[in-house]
């Protein structure tokens, strides 16, 4: 690892990503912060190859990597030198802001930054796929007390730490993941010309959603329960709503863009075009692949979907910033932006029926599905692009910093405090490490039939020793009263005749 240089008399602001790919998102805040905030910025990023990396240099924000991987449940110690070499890294660069992003680097960053005491911890939540399972939850929500502010991305997420505890003082207002605004402008974007390269005619009908195949997942206490054995995206709910949609509107293609993500991914890829051979669909549902003219997609067609069962914002505010008319499950986020029958068509999950019938409203009146996408539109430009992500920032950080600077000289980093943390903190890294323990390994053993302890055996043991007791209890019944009628035979002939 190398030290970031730091520039004097500005602010410094770290991000924080347990990834290596991806978080483009973050790149771009980091980006606005430096340009329109003048922040001095910087991020920590996960070891590993991938692009993340090169794409913070390419603007020049300086970063530096960290393992974040959690360690098996027997190598606690493993992961306790982790946090304390984080929080030796955070001491050393005394960054005046550190922010997360996603779960894992959320978790491991709140215990280091707070033993480290940064003046100012914060965690943008990227979604609420965390807070909608038992494990992931209750970490959040009994280490939440060690950020500064924590930041929803969406009013799902807020509310659900609201409805777990977590006081309203110490959840900051929503601030979206808004996306550069001028990658997603109708005027300028050319169409991708779909039509013409597949060999349509010129009025079909275009119906799409650009999502990755992400992969099944497993019945776990780390999954929340609707996606247990689901795959999130649901790109099955599309291709099963085809049939109605086709059969109103014949002349429409359903396209599904995107690839596998991971091995895990192209397996689902591949079933999922075996459901579309199974409904004989191979002319009507076409797969486009990877593609990264997503704007130029989004022009061309007629209606975007997007059905996750979890999720945050998906790819609603790119498609209503392409003026694309988009209909989307009542989930997570996406309520926020597809706003139904004013900026699009919401729907319930899980259910191609009803979503075929938000397809087939918008097909049926053109007019109207356009001025629901220009609403929804403006109101992207309003609440949801990158400009208002970074100024709704700014405008945090500088509340935190004006008042810590009313407040102390000193701007933390205070090493009685650090002492002092680092005594607390072993109480609550037992408790987590106890209860992680308990949550994802005896707990599903006990559901699963094991005991640790024979309990037949036990409850003869039980009974027997009760019945030992009984017949000590009665021998010393007796015996006092033996000995009471030897003493006082008028008192204990009386005590008779009262029982």
């Amino acid at each position: 690892m190398t030290k970031s240089p730091k520039a004097a008399g500005r602010p410094r602001v770290c991000h924080v990503a347990a990834s290596a790919n991806g978080a483009t998102w973050m790149v771009e805040q980091l980006r606005g912060l430096r340009d329109q905030g003048g922040y001095d910025v910087s991020a920590i990023i996960a070891t590993g190859p991938g692009e993340l990396g090169e794409k913070l240099a390419r603007e020049g924000i300086p970063f530096q990597t960290f393992e974040f991987g959690f360690p098996a449940l027997s190598d606690w110690g493993s992961l306790l030198k982790r946090v304390l070499a984080l929080a030796h890294l955070l001491r050393d660069e005394r960054y005046d802001i550190v922010q997360t992003h996603l779960f894992a680097s959320m978790v491991m960053v709140r215990l280091a930054a707070w033993l480290a005491d940064v003046p100012v911890r914060l965690a943008m939540v990227a979604g609420p796929y965390h807070l909608e399972a038992r494990t992931p939850r209750w970490i959040d929500i009994s280490t939440s007390w060690m950020e500064t502010q924590i930041i929803a991305s969406c009013d799902h997420s807020r509310s659900l730490y609201l409805r777990e505890g977590v006081p309203e003082a110490r959840l900051a207002p929503v601030i979206y993941y808004g996306p550069d605004a001028t990658k997603f402008s109708p005027e300028t974007t050319a169409k991708a010309g779909l039509r013409s390269a597949l060999g349509l005619s010129p009025d079909t009908k275009l119906v799409g959603m650009v999502a990755y195949f992400y992969p099944k997942l497993p019945a776990s206490s780390w999954t929340p329960e609707v996606l247990h054995d689901r795959a999130n995206k649901r790109h099955e709910d599309l291709i099963r709503a085809a049939p109605a949609i086709l059969r109103e509107y014949p002349n429409t293609r359903i396209l599904i863009v995107g690839s596998g993500w991971g091995e895990a991914g192209e397996t689902l890829l591949r079933e999922t075009k075996e459901l579309v051979a199974s409904l004989s669909l191979q002319d009507r549902v076409l797969f486009l692949g990877f593609r990264n003219d997503v704007n130029s997609i989004l022009a061309d067609l007629d209606v975007a979907v997007q059905a996750s069962l979890s999720e945050n914002l998906g790819g609603t505010i790119e498609s209503l910033l392409m003026c694309c008319p988009t209909v989307a499950t009542r989930t997570g986020g996406l309520v926020d932006a597809v706003r139904d029958g004013q900026t699009g068509i919401t729907v319930a999950p899980l259910d191609p029926q009803d979503l075929a019938r938000g397809v087939v409203s918008l097909l049926r009146d053109p007019e109207k599905a356009h001025r629901m996408a220009q609403n929804g539109r403006r109101l992207m430009l309003k609440e949801f692009t990158l400009e208002r992500t970074v100024g709704a920032l700014c405008d945090l950080y500088e509340h935190h910093l004006s008042g810590r600077r009313h407040k102390t000289r000193r701007g933390g980093y205070r090493l009685h405090k650090s002492m002092l943390r680092a005594l607390t903190s072993v109480p609550v890294f037992a408790y987590l490490a106890g209860r992680l323990t308990w949550d994802t390994k005896w707990l599903p053993a006990y559901r699963c039939g094991w005991r640790p302890f024979p309990i037949p055996q036990l409850r003869r043991l039980a009974s027997e020793v009760r019945n030992a007791a009984a017949a000590i209890l009665r021998r010393a019944r007796y015996t006092a009263g033996a000995l009471l009628h030897r003493a006082h035979p008028r008192l204990a002939s009386a005590i008779r005749r009262h029982k």
